[in-house]
């Protein structure tokens, strides 16, 4: 049997080794990482992880793995047009983009093999991660911060594909190593939370499904519980709905990396925010029955956070913050809790299953009329050559999203 599996690993070795070393296919990523170069476009994913590395470093060996370029675009359909017509140029046979299985990616393939992954992001989170973006190789990729937050996302959801954690865990480890978290300095100390609230706080997450979070929840894991305000909480969106019923709430919709937050505002002040449950995320049980948001949860919100609602106030708290957070992730000691990715969560994590039956059910909804922008900005595609016509119309209908 050893013998077997030996054979086999050579076998694969030496076809992966010969699809690598294709002329046709060398051709293929020439064209998108030239793109790459001069399009307003960012990378993030392994092979961004990986290139971001010293070379001793990379864990993709390039004479047997191709890369598989994720980046991230405003205009993905453009985009995605574009590579498309230059790989028609090379002659190059079967040329599709395709709709990915999350709604807003589109997936280009020449000759059958899938060689990059664009994806929608908003102008508002798109602009503030072009600002830090990193070059290297004259391709633009997203800061080792919004890498380290689709890290700690994974890692922070124990219903999701937990076959990836080992895999993940190291290629982080290796992100932190060469591109460490630091820490700006001095920053403005947060207010106290009023005892009257810290009370009724407290006795909430002792007695509801609710996640502390936050600075507080960060506090928690250094060994030196300060509660502060406003206080950040995660839950269910039915049990944000009863628990703050009748209070003056104002509501902040959500975006492509945050979920929506409910502000409870007493006074002037937030003095609670409420974050709706966007998947089943970890958490620790404290001995006086307090959930507490695990430090790979924290640091995807922390993250997320930063590119999305920070003020220019609160950056450098959050990177401090999150620098602490990273530390005590790899080093568990003075870390209260031994375990870094609990199996306790909180949320509906959405299965495979699922996200078919949803993208299935949205297609319904936006395929009676296929040349509308809700159609295109979701199942967009494009097999050229068309005719003179047939790709000015879609041109059209593209310039338009």
């Amino acid at each position: 049997m050893d013998t077997l599996e030996t054979l086999v690993q050579e076998i694969e070795l030496e076809n992966k080794r010969e699809e690598a070393s294709d002329p046709a296919v060398k051709k293929m990523l020439g064209v998108v990482e030239e793109f790459l170069k001069h399009h307003r476009v960012m990378c993030y994913g392994g092979t961004a992880i990986n290139n971001l590395l010293p070379k001793s470093e990379q864990f993709y060996d390039s004479s047997t793995e191709i890369p598989d370029y994720d980046f991230f675009s405003e205009t993905p359909q453009q985009h995605a047009m574009m590579i498309a017509d230059q790989l028609v140029k090379l002659n190059l046979p079967n040329i599709e983009v395709k709709p990915g299985m999350h709604l807003g990616t589109f997936k280009v393939f020449a000759d059958f093999h899938g060689i990059a992954d664009i994806t929608h992001m908003d102008k508002p989170i798109f602009e503030k991660l072009w600002k830090e973006n990193v070059v290297h190789g004259g391709i633009h990729y997203v800061t080792p911060n919004f890498l380290r937050m689709s890290m700690y996302l994974e890692l922070s959801r124990p219903k999701g594909d937990v076959s990836r954690w080992k895999k993940v865990y190291t290629r982080l480890q290796l992100l932190n190593k060469h591109h460490p978290m630091t820490c700006p300095g001095n920053f403005p100390l947060p207010k106290d939370l009023e005892e009257r609230t810290k009370k009724d706080v407290i006795r909430m997450l002792k007695h509801h499904d609710v996640i502390l979070m936050g600075f507080s929840a960060a506090s928690q894991h250094a060994e030196k519980t300060v509660w502060v305000t406003p206080v950040v909480l995660l839950a269910n969106k039915d049990t944000i709905e009863t628990l703050t019923k009748g209070k003056k709430v104002t509501v902040k919709e959500g975006s492509e990396i945050l979920p929506t937050r409910h502000d409870v505002v007493e006074h002037g002040d937030v003095t609670m925010s409420f974050y709706e449950t966007q998947a089943c995320h970890s958490y620790h049980m404290t001995r006086d029955r307090i959930k507490v948001a695990s430090i790979p949860t924290l640091l995807q919100f922390f993250f997320a956070y930063l590119y999305t609602d920070a003020h220019a106030d609160e950056v450098s708290r959050i990177l401090c913050v999150a620098d602490r957070l990273v530390e005590l992730a790899t080093h568990d000691k003075g870390r209260t809790f031994p375990l870094l990715t609990p199996r306790e969560c909180l949320g509906h994590q959405e299965t495979l299953i699922e996200m078919k039956k949803h993208r299935s059910e949205v297609f319904k909804q936006v395929s009676k009329d296929r040349s509308s922008p809700d159609f295109m900005r979701s199942f967009f595609s494009y097999v050229p050559p068309l005719s003179k016509t047939e790709k000015n119309n879609l041109t059209k209908r593209v310039h338009k999203l």
